[in-house]
């Protein structure tokens, strides 16, 4: 059943991601066009002007794909499991912990999607024959040099994006269960509850800091000790995707919690 739920989110959220994707890679490509057209000494009024438009929008482009992926993945779980739209997926023969890990699942693979979109756009905007073949060159060297010790960092900081993701997801998620069991100004009372999660949030991870003193003082040596930074590093790989795990959990058993007790659709 987690699959049809995933198939149903991808289905449902790309009618609003795909298109908004497409413009800002098109944009990016004019950008381009127009920049090379624009190289001269003297280019016309009217290159000079579209160039403008052109650069402003790439810039609102990256900064609204960032805005309306989370915004997207809010109102997905929001309108589906929280509103009218509840009413009948809570009847499907799903449990709650499906529900929210098919939200998860899709939220994560968007947000990859969109940091995928902001690099690709980048690329598309600064290309040209020398830039490309510079970047070819930088990682065919990369590829060359690629170690053991290397691959092993790559995988620890993909596994750390993660475990990035879903803290975000559950984190908002929390939120929302919480801020929608109440009867009244739903949203209002969700941000609120945000506000106060990544305050208490803070709170935990200094007092549980305060615990790890000696932990920490011992990573800090290992990173200034150059002769053990492998083991330096998969040590704050270790205290991070600790933290992570934790507070993840915690916000999950939050969403749980208020989506079996305290569930409010009207």
């Amino acid at each position: 059943m987690l699959g049809k739920l995933l198939k149903y989110e991808l289905r449902a959220s790309s009618h609003t991601m795909l298109p908004l994707f497409g413009l800002l890679l098109l944009v990016s490509g004019l950008t381009n066009l127009v920049m090379r057209a624009a190289n001269g000494t003297n280019p016309p009024v009217v290159i000079q002007i579209l160039l403008t438009l052109l650069t402003v929008s790439f810039s609102v482009g990256m900064l609204a794909v960032g805005l309306v992926t989370v915004f997207a993945m809010v109102q997905r779980f929001r309108n589906n499991l929280l509103r009218d739209e509840g009413y009948i997926m809570h009847t499907l023969p799903v449990s709650i912990h499906t529900h929210i890990w098919a939200k998860v699942i899709v939220s994560g693979l968007w947000y990859t999607l969109s940091a995928a979109v902001f690099v690709l756009a980048a690329f598309l905007v600064a290309a040209d024959a020398e830039f490309v073949q510079d970047m070819a060159n930088v990682f065919g060297e990369l590829l060359r040099s690629l170690s053991f010790e290397s691959a092993e960092m790559l995988a620890e900081l993909l596994g750390m994006f993660i475990l990035m993701n879903i803290f975000l997801s559950l984190l908002i998620y929390a939120s929302l269960a919480a801020g929608h069991s109440l009867p009244t100004r739903k949203m209002l009372w969700s941000i609120l509850t945000f506000l106060a999660l990544v305050f208490l949030t803070s709170l935990a991870s200094r007092g549980i800091s305060s615990l790890t003193v000696s932990l920490v003082d011992g990573i800090t040596t290992l990173i200034y000790d150059g002769s053990d930074a492998m083991t330096a590093w998969r040590a704050v790989c270790a205290v991070g995707a600790g933290y992570l795990i934790l507070f993840s959990a915690v916000y999950y058993l939050i969403t749980v919690w208020f989506m079996k007790h305290r569930l409010n659709l009207e």
